[in-house]
């Protein structure tokens, strides 16, 4: 607030008659503002006194509280409470004039700056478009200039209010802290998609690929092995479907050839990556191989399942067997698992159709019940006790569903008539051409059956 202990008599004279024309409604004596207008240098005392009293007296503002407001709002302030002659004859309307004028020492130390109203217009001053980003930075924390790409600045400059600063460098976060910070930046540097649609897109992916690379460390071999997964995660995802169509192969083109579409260098790539990928291949399996190795030998691969199967798996895919695999990696297999001992399938079917189940089977011939039963699928077509041609037997189960009898009256008329029966492990099947007269017969002449189907029809 302004203290009148403070004053001198020229700023007591106006601050009295500023008073006498808010109380008692009169105006300012005549050529009360000629003086100030006319002049050219130095501050206006008057002005600056009834500046201050009316926004911090009267309107109650503090000095951090201006740039809360525009400058149309402050001037609506100064002619509310009857300073509308000074805004005009003496300032011709800049209000960011009296301000200076007011507060010179707040303009000198910067707790006020021009720039602060510059949001509510457009801007002009170099220095003030720099000061201005500069201050944004520092509240923002960076202390880094390589920092500020990572960042995103329209939400920023929104925060800060300054976001129409943007309007002087058409629009581009690049051009404007390449104004404010010169050949720090890249336009690949920042986050914004209009970097992979304008004209030097290319030279664009380009430098962000290098700087990516070169952040990673890769190498040459590093970098043809790169899958679309990997671009994404590198954060290149955007770049290789907006330039590239989506394709790996492309952009390594142009980022080692600098082409795009050249069937030669694209030859070349696919049979370096080719190359790479084998011996990345080879590495693998010979890593994989070394764990389990006792002095270039291994032993017994059986007993560690998972390896077992990956290197049966590609050993087949090479066409190869097992041994001769890994052989190729310069390992030595040595087996410890016994030879499986050759069973022979008449053995397996005289011993079925003597009646011995597939368990039995199995311990007589030193194999396992599983083994049988591929072996009878593979060369019978299933047990070898099912009757051939299956087209001319039925099952019991089948009969009685066709003929309405129980389990109990097709035995009984098997064992009667001395009628084929062949028993499996799952089915009983009976010969169609003899078991189907029967019963058919049956149901003729038994009286017990044709009672029963009266009984239950009703």
């Amino acid at each position: 607030m302004v203290n009148i202990f403070k004053l001198n008599t020229t700023e007591l004279e106006a601050l009295v008659q500023y008073k006498e024309v808010l109380e008692e409604g009169q105006r300012f004596p005549k050529n009360f503002w000629t003086e100030e207008k006319e002049q050219t240098k130095g501050l206006k005392l008057k002005c600056r006194v009834l500046t201050r009293y009316c926004f911090e007296n009267l309107a109650g503002l503090k000095v951090k509280d201006f740039p809360k407001y525009n400058l149309k709002q402050l001037k609506s302030i100064l002619i509310k409470y009857k300073l509308f002659g000074m805004v005009q004859r003496v300032f011709n309307h800049d209000v960011l004039a009296i301000l200076k004028n007011a507060y010179p020492e707040e303009f000198r130390t910067r707790e006020l700056k021009e720039w602060m109203w510059s949001k509510h217009g457009i801007w002009h001053n170099d220095d003030a478009i720099i000061e201005a980003v500069n201050e944004m930075v520092k509240k923002e924390g960076i202390r880094r200039i390589e920092d500020i790409p990572t960042l995103n600045w329209k939400d920023r400059l929104l925060k800060h209010g300054i976001y129409n600063v943007l309007s002087y460098f058409n629009w581009s976060i690049y051009s404007l802290f390449n104004f404010v910070y010169p050949n720090k930046f890249h336009p690949a540097d920042f986050k914004y998609k209009v970097k992979w649609a304008a004209a030097d897109s290319l030279e664009n992916a380009f430098y962000y690929m290098h700087k990516i690379f070169k952040k990673k460390k890769y190498s040459l071999e590093e970098i043809l092995l790169l899958n679309t997964s990997d671009f994404r995660k590198l954060g290149l995802a955007g770049m290789l479907a907006s330039v590239f169509n989506s394709s790996t192969l492309k952009a390594k083109e142009y980022y080692l050839y600098k082409t795009v579409g050249d069937k030669e260098h694209q030859k070349e790539l696919k049979a370096d990556i080719k190359k790479l990928k084998k011996m990345k291949y080879d590495e693998n399996i010979r890593k994989k191989l070394s764990k389990v190795a006792v002095g270039g030998y291994i032993y017994n691969l059986h007993s560690n399942t998972t390896l077992y199967n990956y290197i049966k798996r590609h050993a087949k895919k090479n066409n190869m067997s097992i041994n001769n695999f890994i052989s190729s990696y310069g390992f030595v297999y040595k087996s410890a698992r016994k030879d499986i001992k050759k069973i022979n399938k008449d053995d397996i079917w005289n011993l079925r159709k003597q009646g011995f189940t597939y368990v039995q089977i199995a311990q007589k011939l030193d194999s396992n019940p599983t083994t049988i039963t591929e072996m009878c699928v593979k060369y019978f077509g299933g047990d070898p006790l099912i009757p051939r041609p299956i087209e001319d037997y039925i099952t019991v189960q089948e009969l009685m569903n066709k003929y309405r009898v129980d389990h109990k009256t097709v035995m009984k008329i098997v064992y009667e008539n001395g009628f084929e029966n062949h028993t499996t492990i799952r089915f009983r099947y009976l010969k169609k051409s003899e078991i189907e007269p029967a019963l058919k017969e049956y149901k003729r002449t038994s009286k017990h059956h044709q009672f029963m189907i009266k009984r239950y029809a009703n």
